[in-house]
């Protein structure tokens, strides 16, 4: 689809919402609608999200816990027009339209595809593996965001918006039960702590044993153990339109490492198959088999230590967030955000799981027979520290009689990361890959932003709204690259340091970069039930450095900013009596120096380089019906089509190639019934809903796939009288299906990591 044939799809969807308004002047009068009501503050401004001219979906509480969604890997799972990628437990990375920052974790690396909490930016893609919980809503943007949404955005971005403090008393407690172990508890009290001064205290238990076993030291993986507290206030006087909350939230959690199985690519050229035939000759000694949810993940034991440290993941963040409203004059509103967070983080993990230890004696000659005699390990160790201050101000009209509105505001963030990082390795034959080597590597961000916006009615249905937001992204550090040791238990004698550091080095880095980022939007509302707009807009990314380089002069050299202009049109409409609803947006991007990390399988490095473009376009709906209260229905569809425009790396053109981690086809369908249960009311509710998503390469060279593949989740549950009690029992991944959330290319083999199984289990709530 080239442009000429885009601008056609879109000229063709502003037809047919135009077509629109005669159709719901034609139905029937009134305001019947069962369909979900929901404000959204994207555009920094309270808003009925059918009314905001961006695309963006908005996830009610309500809906997250009835589809149990409580990370951003099930949010990704769930929605259509983003999907979920994980490296390592440091790593999340989601994907809208096609932007992942992937394994981007150096001190200096920003996200791609953005997550705000309480509209505080998140700096660190490892810094909210915590699950979600007392959640008011969460608004997924899609597209560049260069203006007002905060930190100035590429790709796309979550904003997670927490259940506020009330002065009406309340309170509940849910407990969970389910397989594997489950073991949940959530709750929250809220009211009035004085006549000016209201309280909410929240909290989550998360235990479960394991979705996978390590054989070699018998302990489960993938298990989780989490805690999750929050406190705040609320503080509003009587007879005025001051209001200013404080929110202190702590999370903490731990697990006994990942899951990594070294899979037989079936589509690269045929060699070696190192993992992958060691696991077929393990297989073979042990009665039953071996399955993708069992692995042999080493325990380095680092220079120094008395004993092997294992594998496993450690989180442990606190922040803290101000914010101020308050009228200046009776038609400008000013409003502060002050957010501080604190981040610590262990993670360990084999990347091959699987190594020359692995509490099997296999001969050389039964490794050549398979092609494993190139076996080796390779742990990681990554422990980092974040300090993270930001603070954003605004002033806003709030004349609502006048045609024209704006904001304009300002913007500041800095972050101290301190990541200090291990690898380990031992090799039956690579010299390269025996020893330990360490980096040590002191980041410092500096973001400052003014940005302003100004909207004018054109006409009582026609509003023109014009930005822009200027940004200067300043990084720099040091970083320090050791041999601690060479050489291994099987070749002692090796001096090769262990890849992928090659000498001793300690060298300073730093750069800056501004960027001037527009926006323009044109919104029509022919009735109270539509609005088309269009957009024209551009995001931004500061460049960034190298970690874990193999000496001072790849430390020292900047990767680029990425730039994307994107270009949009759509609708949003109500019609039959508003017991429909149907939103639709098509869009046309273009990226320029797009930020991608690689893994070379020849020195197990990843390196950081810049696609010189990319063209990326699509279309994204999604459709509900609830015609009365009993029943709701909806289904959501995503088409989105990446192509890099000109990429060559390490000598392989990837030019025309589909963009990496990029499923081209997305679709959701799902319903609610909603019945009585003998006398009580309304009080029996099923949900059923199912995500498909169609095959997608996992890198630049698209040799390696990941097949399309669908999950289906369910709920039913029962309320007692006066809407108290409940009880329900539900479903996730009911049919077992077996997809990978991530796989690195190692010479022939894939490894992967793979999506929970199917868990199941039981609630109880209570009001008290």
């Amino acid at each position: 689809m080239n442009l000429k044939n885009t601008t056609s799809v879109i000229a063709l969807l502003v037809g047919a919402a135009m077509a629109m308004p005669a159709l719901a002047a034609g139905a029937a009068g009134g305001s019947a609608t069962q369909l979900e009501e929901l404000i959204v503050t994207a555009e920094k401004r309270a808003e009925n999200v059918q009314k905001t001219p961006m695309s963006i979906t908005a996830v009610s509480g309500a809906s997250l816990v009835k589809d149990r969604v409580l990370t951003l890997e099930d949010l990704g799972h769930n929605l259509t027009g983003i999907s979920f990628t994980a490296n390592s437990p440091q790593a999340n990375e989601i994907n809208i339209r096609g932007v992942v920052n992937t394994r981007l974790t150096s001190p200096t690396a920003d996200q791609s595809v953005s997550t705000f909490v309480d509209d505080v930016y998140v700096s660190r893609s490892g810094n909210l593996n915590s699950a979600f919980y007392d959640v008011s809503r969460i608004e997924v943007v899609r597209g560049p965001q260069g203006v007002l949404l905060g930190k100035n955005v590429a790709g796309g971005a979550v904003n997670i918006i927490s259940n506020a403090p009330s002065f009406d008393p309340s309170g509940r407690v849910t407990l969970s039960l389910g397989n594997y172990d489950l073991r949940q508890s959530q709750g929250y009290l809220t009211g009035a702590l004085t006549d000016t001064l209201a309280g909410r205290l929240s909290f989550q238990t998360i235990n479960h044993s394991g979705y996978a076993k390590d054989l070699l030291h018998n302990t489960d993986l993938e298990n989780l153990n989490s805690v999750q507290v929050r406190a705040q206030l609320l503080y509003k006087p009587a007879n005025s339109d001051l209001r200013a909350t404080l929110n202190v939230d702590y999370a903490k959690d731990s697990n006994d490492g990942v899951n990594r199985v070294g899979i037989k690519s079936p589509t690269l050229p045929a060699g070696p198959n190192i993992w992958s035939g060691t696991r077929s000759l393990i297989a073979a000694l042990r009665p039953g088999g071996l399955s993708i949810r069992e692995s042999f993940p080493v325990w380095p034991q680092f220079q120094g230590d008395i004993a092997p440290t294992p594998q496993g993941a450690r989180h442990e963040t606190y922040d803290v967030i101000a914010k101020i409203e308050k009228d200046v004059t009776p038609n400008i509103r000013f409003t502060s955000i002050t957010g501080y967070r604190d981040n610590r983080a262990f993670t360990l993990y084999d990347q091959t799981g699987l190594g020359p230890t692995n509490g099997f004696n296999l001969t050389g000659a039964q490794l050549a027979s398979v092609g494993s005699s190139l076996l080796f390990a390779e742990p990681v160790n990554f422990v980092e520290q974040v300090h993270q201050f930001s603070e954003e101000v605004r002033l806003t009209s709030t004349d609502t009689s006048s045609r024209f509105d704006w904001i304009v505001g300002a913007y500041y963030l800095k972050s101290k990361v301190h990541q200090f990082n291990r690898f380990w390795g031992e090799s039956l034959v690579l010299p390269t890959l025996s020893g330990e080597s360490h980096w040590d590597d002191y980041g410092h961000n500096q973001d400052l932003a003014a940005f302003a916006q100004i909207g004018y009615k054109i006409t009582d249905n026609l509003k023109l709204e014009v930005g822009a937001r200027y940004t200067t992204d300043k990084k720099g550090g040091t970083q320090q690259g050791i041999i601690v040791a060479t050489g291994d238990k099987f070749h002692p004698a090796d001096t090769a340091p262990l890849t992928p550091l090659t000498a001793n080095f300690i060298t300073p880095y730093g750069a800056s970069w501004s960027k001037l980022t527009p926006q323009a939007i044109l919104r029509w509302t022919p009735t109270d039930d539509m609005m088309i707009y269009g957009t024209v807009s551009e995001g931004f990314k500061g460049g960034g450095f190298q970690n874990d380089a193999s000496k001072a002069v790849a430390a020292a050299t900047a990767y680029n900013p990425e730039t994307v202009t994107n270009y949009e049109a759509g609708y949003k409409a109500e019609f039959l009596d508003h017991t429909v609803r149907w939103n639709t947006a098509a869009f046309y991007m273009k990226y320029k120096q797009l930020q991608v990390q690689q893994t070379l399988a020849s020195c197990l490095c990843n390196v950081i380089s810049n696609a010189p473009g990319a063209t990326i376009k699509g279309v994204e709906t999604d459709l509900q019906y609830a015609p009365n209260a009993w029943f709701h229905a909806w289904a959501s569809g995503s088409y989105v089509h990446g192509r890099y425009d000109t990429f060559v790396f390490n000598g392989v053109d990837n030019s025309g190639h589909l963009m990496q981690r990029t499923p081209e086809w997305q679709a959701a369908v799902g319903a609610e019934v909603t019945t009585d249960a003998g006398s009580w009311k309304d009080a029996l509710v099923g949900r059923l809903s199912y995500r498909w998503q169609g095959k997608m390469p996992w890198a630049p060279e698209n040799t390696s796939w990941e097949k399309a593949y669908g999950t289906l989740d369910g709920r039913i549950t029962l309320t007692g009288p006066g809407k108290g009690w409940s009880v329900s029992i539900f479903g996730k991944n009911l049919t077992d299906q077996v997809y990978r959330t991530n796989i690195i290319v190692f010479f022939n083999d894939e490894m992967s990591s793979f999506a929970a199984p199917r868990t199941f289990g039981m609630e109880v709530s209570a009001p008290f």
